[in-house]
């Protein structure tokens, strides 16, 4: 089955019912584009800006503020912005429509079950799904059928001692929360000192250590299983972490090269196939269905699984272009499929095959390093050979560790995952950051952050006719 008629089965399943699309990025819905329905976009941050929707509201357009989607939760803000956010997306919701989003959401709860005769969640409920974020148990499970996981050891509240005897023995030790985002819960430690003032003790009432495996290589890939069991495998790369120049988390995500997935051991991109697959069918064996990622790494030539996450990823809108580049049906398309009760496509490819002949591109995540908020005053001239995405509007306020751009490049940007090649990262220096002087500049350098974003999804939307 080809992606055109792939994504028809799913517009006769959608039928008369609008597309809706809520997420921390609204340009992730770039990857739902392909379908015609679609028609509103609600977001936290970065507006889509496509021209075609009837909607694109973004928190972010009514605060002028940028959040750290790494820490933030819409659940949790109950600021007037956030609650006018609620409303206005619950007063949408008076024709049949179908919701999907970045992950599942109490909001989402709170917004769809009042309308339950005619609106659909295609995700999984949020209390549920939630169970599946809780790292240890997801590790253990998963250990349990045969998966290498990092060697994380579990220290409760009151065990310090423990830990401290721990840290004696190792030197230097990774500390993590049970439940975290893009490398938001997890730090290094290698003095009493640093473990007494940094330790991020967990409200779940014990916390995970393992020793740090250096070097490694970082990899991240995204799948999707369906309600037969059946997995479908995603472009392959290798995820950029903790890059100074673009974080100040040692452990912060950065983005993902998939052009540098070809130079990984074919041995282990085949064993990387098989463990993503296996997850897949373990957490369907629990009931999960829809769109999912792995994180693993690569140390001293072994492959060792570091976390399950049960959503889509930073690296969703990239691989969806890679895959649409391949004529092959998505992630996105594939999530709503599956939560269709849809079958997968059947000319799928194993993860050999597939890190073979995907396109060259990578992805570089951008954040505030800074300690203070940002206001947003910078232009950027462009990165040769690449594109500049979700850079903020004009007087949007930057908060520490949020994303202040996105630079896409068709070229591999990292043989490590820890650095960047020393041209790519000279081209980003040059590029971006300059401070427009005047009106005029402003102009001429594209300050203007919603032409900018409309011209993007224009170029997307060409891209996909």
């Amino acid at each position: 089955m080809n992606r055109r008629k792939h994504i028809d089965r799913i517009q006769d399943a959608i039928g008369d019912r609008k597309l809706i699309w809520v997420g921390t990025r609204g340009h992730d819905a770039i990857g739902l584009m392909s379908i015609a329905q679609l028609s509103e976009v609600y977001s936290v941050a970065a507006p889509l800006g496509a021209l075609s929707l009837d909607v694109d509201y973004s928190l972010e357009n009514i605060t002028r503020k940028r959040v750290d989607l790494d820490t933030y939760s819409i659940d949790r803000d109950h600021s007037t912005e956030a609650n006018e956010l609620r409303r206005f997306l619950l007063a949408s919701l008076t024709q049949p429509a179908v919701v999907v989003s970045y992950r599942s959401l109490a909001l989402l709860s709170a917004i769809c079950y009042p309308r339950a005769e005619f609106v659909s969640h295609l995700g999984m409920f949020h209390e549920r799904q939630a169970t599946f974020e809780h790292k240890p148990w997801v590790e253990t499970q998963l250990q349990k059928i045969g998966t290498t996981v990092i060697p994380w050891r579990y220290f409760a509240d009151g065990e310090r001692v423990r830990l401290r005897e721990e840290l004696a023995a190792r030197g230097v030790l990774v500390v993590r929360t049970n439940r975290s985002d893009g490398g938001s819960g997890l730090q290094t430690v290698n003095s009493i000192q640093q473990l007494e003032r940094h330790t991020p003790w967990s409200k779940d009432g014990f916390i995970a250590a393992a020793p740090l495996l250096e070097p490694h290589l970082p990899l991240n890939i995204g799948a999707c299983v369906f309600p037969n069991g059946q997995v479908t495998l995603h472009p392959l790369s290798v995820q950029l972490i903790g890059i100074k120049a673009c974080t100040s988390r040692h452990f912060g995500y950065c983005g993902n090269d998939f052009a540098a997935a070809k130079d990984i051991d074919k041995k282990l991109v085949k064993e990387f196939g098989e463990i993503t697959v296996r997850a897949g069918r373990w957490l369907w064996s629990q009931g999960y269905i829809g769109a999912y990622g792995v994180d693993a790494l690569v140390h001293e030539g072994r492959l060792y699984l570091t976390e399950i996450n049960p959503r889509f990823q930073g690296s969703a809108s990239l691989s969806a272009r890679i895959d649409r580049e391949m004529f092959r049906s998505d992630i996105y398309l594939n999530h709503i499929a599956a939560c269709l009760g849809l079958d997968p496509p059947n000319n799928e490819m194993n993860l050999l095959d597939l890190s073979n002949e995907q396109p060259s591109y990578a992805h570089l995540i951008m954040h505030n390093r800074s300690c203070e908020p940002e206001a947003w005053e910078y232009s950027c001239r462009g990165v040769a050979g690449g594109s500049v995405e979700l850079l903020p509007m004009p007087g949007t306020v930057v908060a520490p560790n949020a994303i202040k751009c996105r630079i896409v490049a068709t070229r591999a940007i990292t043989n490590t995952g820890r650095s960047l090649e020393p041209a790519f990262l000279k081209d980003i220096k040059r590029a971006i950051f300059r401070k427009p002087t005047t009106a005029v500049d402003r102009m001429e350098r594209g300050y203007d952050g919603r032409s900018n974003i409309n011209s993007i999804g224009q170029g997307w939307q060409r891209a996909l006719e």
